[in-house]
């Protein structure tokens, strides 16, 4: 299966869709686009699924926000995940 996101919000809260990924392919794909080490450097804090707009636009298209428009935003359940660093 391959994986949609992950997406990030400007809080360091990651998101997958649970229709995308199993709750270990979502943390597995998060992980490999954080910029330090697990469990050295910080953690990933499961959350929760949640729900969410997420936008599905081309990267660097635009952000989830006033730009997105019915398109490109999907209304999903999404596995949430927030960065915990210790610095």
């Amino acid at each position: 299966m391959s994986v949609r996101g992950p997406y990030m919000n400007d809080d360091g809260d990651w998101w997958v869709a649970v229709e995308d990924a199993t709750f270990r392919e979502a943390r597995n794909e998060i992980v490999s686009c954080l910029s330090y080490d697990i469990p050295e450097d910080g953690t990933l804090r499961y959350v929760g699924k949640s729900r969410t707009n997420l936008c599905d636009s081309p990267a660097g298209e635009h952000e989830v926000g006033p730009s997105c428009s019915a398109e490109c935003q999907r209304d999903v359940m999404a596995w949430h995940f927030v960065e915990n660093r210790r610095w």
